[in-house]
This record gives C-alpha cells, structure tokens and sequence, in this order.
C-alpha cells in the first residue's frame, strides 16, 4: 500500500519541478534579459519599446533572430537605482533606422552604449546629443550616412566615440571641440570632407586618433601633434 503513494509522491514532485522550470524559462523570455530584474519598470518598458522598433527577420541567413537572440548578442547593466546605464548590442540585424523619438532615448542615464554592426541604416539622430551621462558611444560597422549631427558635442563626458566603418559624409562637426575628455575618437573608413578641426589642443586627453580611409589631404592640424598623451594616429 505504501509503494503507490511514493510514487504518485514523486510523480508529482517531478511535475512540480517541470512546472517551476517552464515559470522560470517564461519569466526570462518575457524580460528577454535576467539582468532586466534589476531594473526600473519605466527602463524595461523603454527596453522592451526599443526592441519592438526592430521586428526580427526570423529567416535572416544567419539563423533565429527572434527576440531571444539579444540575450546571446547583448549585454546590460542597472545602477543601484535601476537606471539602465549600460547596454551593448552587436550583430543583431535591426536592417532599420533609429528614430529620433527611439524609445532608447528614453534611458537617459546611459553611460555605456554600443551598437557595433546592427546593420543600422539611415542617419544618427539629433537625440544622441540628449544623453549627457554617455562616455561611450560606439555605432562602428554599420551602414549609416550622413552627417554627424552637431548634438554629438554636448556629450562633454564622452571619453571613448566610434563611428568608423559607415558612409558618413561632410565635415567633422566643430562642436567635436567640446569633447575634452576624449582619450579614443574613431572615424576611419567613412566619406568625410578633407578636413579636419583646424584646432585639436583641446583634446588634451586624447589617445588614439583614427582617421584612416578618408579623403583627408594635406597636413594634419599641428595641433594634433602637440597632445602629449597621443599615442596612435
């Protein structure tokens, strides 16, 4: 009599088990990230915007691009306060623009954001220039065009800017100036006009500096070479 009901014990322990396990693999695919637990409920929702802005092409030659693929492909990180201040994005296929009402304007706490080839088409939006926490900005390797939009120099805490790999065009924004705390600027292999900033002292933090692949002619500015910290031209 004893063998039945330890059976149907451990039958049910299993179901139990089975039940907690599909609960706990909803609840991750619903957030789309664990890390989304410790964030804000107004930050999620901004996530979870953003990523409806790209429909996946779930027959894209390069497999299943649901949105279960930006667990694999993407990474980010919540302040003690929720705030979203970090999120890394790349060779997720958004074939798309951003919008200059992007729901990821909504995270104006960023301090670390990259979209490294997302196949991001278009131009950057103005919108940029309202993240002011941002001291990363990474959009290399995609297929925007162009002009950088002069909004990029209110992010005067940027410390590290990519735009290298795109079809940019025009003249490097003289607001770029503004960017004193640059150790790394990138924009190699665009179409920009030949000519640079005419005045680089203020880029006294600056690193590396990669201009490679454009039509840039005749000397650099002298002030370029008078940057102590310069290490890679």
């Amino acid at each position: 009599m004893m063998i039945p009901s330890q059976s149907y014990s451990f039958s049910g322990l299993v179901t139990a088990l089975y039940f907690f396990f599909f609960l706990f693999s909803f609840i991750l695919h619903t957030l789309g990230s664990p890390k989304l637990q410790y964030c804000r409920h107004d930050q999620r929702d901004a996530l979870m915007e953003f990523k409806h802005e790209f429909p996946m092409n779930l027959t894209d030659r390069w497999g299943d691009y649901d949105m279960r693929s930006w667990n694999k492909r993407s990474d980010l990180e919540c302040d003690a306060e929720g705030q979203v201040i970090s999120l890394f994005l790349y060779d997720v296929p958004f074939n798309n623009s951003l919008k200059p009402n992007s729901s990821l304007f909504k995270l104006q706490y960023l301090q670390n954001l990259t979209l490294f080839a997302c196949n991001l088409h278009g131009e950057i939006p103005s919108s940029f220039g309202n993240l002011s926490h941002l001291t990363k900005l990474d959009l290399s390797y995609n297929e925007l065009v162009g002009q950088v939009p002069a909004s990029i120099g209110n992010l005067t805490q940027l410390r590290y800017l990519s735009l290298s790999y795109n079809q940019l065009s025009g003249k490097i924004p003289v607001s770029f100036a503004n960017l004193t705390k640059l150790f790394a600027l990138h924009f190699a292999y665009n179409y920009f006009e030949p000519e640079l900033l005419p005045d680089m002292s203020r880029f006294h933090n600056l690193e590396v500096f990669d201009a490679r692949g454009n039509s840039f002619f005749g000397p650099f500015p002298t002030s370029l070479f008078t940057i102590p910290s310069l290490d890679v031209v």
